[in-house]
């Protein structure tokens, strides 16, 4: 009976195993279809639009498949045309090309017919506003039964991409400039303490967790609060500051819901105490302040060499 059992329980895995493998249909790295599907892409590049209808059915439907409306009933062809024509108008070195490694394929299912699966990226410069677009773009490519047209195009792309493009040519505020404010007070306090020599109180309205980043370090690097009083205690070793004085005046930025970003320029007179020579330093400085108005991040823009 154990054995019976066992022989019945192998021929029903058998069975079942083989019921759920079934070929359909044949994937190609190489097809006509491909060749149909990149010739539509370089037409809608181009803005040849005669080619772009003649290579589609007469009901073809194209859908973005980003889009989140559940009314959405996808384009038509004249919907492409009208992108294609803006597009081959207005950009700069348009392209749509294979991602990468990346390259098309053809699957032609017995059941669903030739579909082409495309992995490309859309570059270009908008020719009015140097907006660069680069987007990766998915597409598929359903063909009619016969093989010969594209029925249905459906294509995924970076949507909050071509929606940064758009806005791109309106005019929005994204904050208030001050030229005077509490906030710039400080950093003019941050100053008056280096120039007075004392680090220590020229940091007292940094964040414990603040970073400085200076272009003379390696870029993305960056030093802690400890370690930048170091770096500056260390020029006072060396050189003797002078004076320092306000180039122009400092602009505060306050950022719609990012807190705010104090600009200033500066011209610091340094005597080196060895060879007693004197040179004028110009900095730029970006003061980054949260909310509390405490200052989380510090930029700094001058000559290094200027102090070997």
């Amino acid at each position: 009976m154990k054995q019976l059992f066992l022989f019945c329980s192998v021929v029903l895995c058998f069975a079942f195993s083989q019921a759920q493998v079934s070929n359909n249909g044949k994937v190609y790295d190489k097809h006509p279809g491909i060749n149909h599907a990149n010739a539509f892409t370089q037409a809608y590049v181009s803005g040849d639009t005669t080619k772009m209808r003649s290579m589609v059915t007469k009901n073809f439907k194209v859908y973005n498949m980003m889009n989140t409306n559940p009314k959405y009933k996808g384009g038509t062809i004249e919907n492409m045309i009208g992108q294609s024509v803006y597009l081959s108008t207005n950009m700069l070195n348009l392209s749509i090309k294979n991602r990468g490694s990346a390259y098309p394929d053809a699957i032609d299912f017995k059941r669903s017919g030739l579909y082409v699966y495309t992995y490309e990226m859309m570059t270009g410069f908008d020719k009015n506003n140097g907006f660069k677009i680069k987007s990766p773009r998915n597409s598929t490519f359903i063909f009619n039964k016969k093989g010969d047209k594209i029925a249905r195009l459906l294509i995924s792309d970076n949507t909050a991409h071509f929606q940064k493009y758009s806005e791109s040519f309106s005019t929005e505020e994204n904050g208030v400039i001050y030229k005077n404010h509490p906030d710039i007070g400080k950093i003019r306090l941050v100053m008056a303490h280096i120039e007075m020599g004392d680090v220590a109180s020229s940091r007292v309205d940094f964040s414990e967790n603040a970073r400085f980043f200076d272009q003379n370090i390696p870029f993305g690097e960056s030093l802690s609060l400890a370690e930048n009083k170091a770096v500056v205690q260390s020029i006072f070793d060396n050189f003797e500051l002078l004076e320092i004085n306000e180039s122009g005046y400092p602009d505060l930025m306050d950022y719609e819901g990012s807190g705010s970003v104090v600009f200033s320029w500066w011209d610091m007179h340094f005597k080196n105490k060895k060879t007693k020579k004197t040179f004028w330093v110009d900095l730029h400085l970006q003061h980054w302040l949260n909310d509390e108005g405490k200052i989380v991040r510090e930029d700094a823009y001058y000559n290094g060499s200027l102090f070997n």
